[in-house]
């Protein structure tokens, strides 16, 4: 009886030490979503949060220099299903 005990809590400690090593093969991604246009936008993958700041000046100076407005600026573990979100034509697409 103590060996299945032993086997359940070895189960439990193994599924709680496996949950978070499923987000290590997840890259980082830059998130910038925008203003005007209403857009989310991913750059990367990167494999590291820091090499991800370091190429978001030139994603911004890109966005920026085609008119688009900054709203906020994330770098996260991700997988985006989209490389590019467009708001306004999720938005037209549902009231249609």
């Amino acid at each position: 009886m103590l060996g299945f005990y032993l086997f359940c809590i070895y189960i439990v400690v193994l599924s709680v030490l496996a949950a978070p090593n499923s987000r290590r093969h997840e890259k980082w991604w830059v998130e910038i979503v925008t203003d005007l246009p209403r857009c989310t936008y991913y750059f990367g993958p990167f494999d590291t949060d820091q090499e991800a700041s370091s190429h978001t000046p030139g994603y911004l100076e890109d966005l920026e220099s085609e008119g688009a407005k900054r709203v906020s600026i994330r770098i996260k573990r991700c997988q985006p299903s989209a490389l590019t979100i467009d708001e306004d034509e999720f938005s037209e697409s549902i009231a249609a």
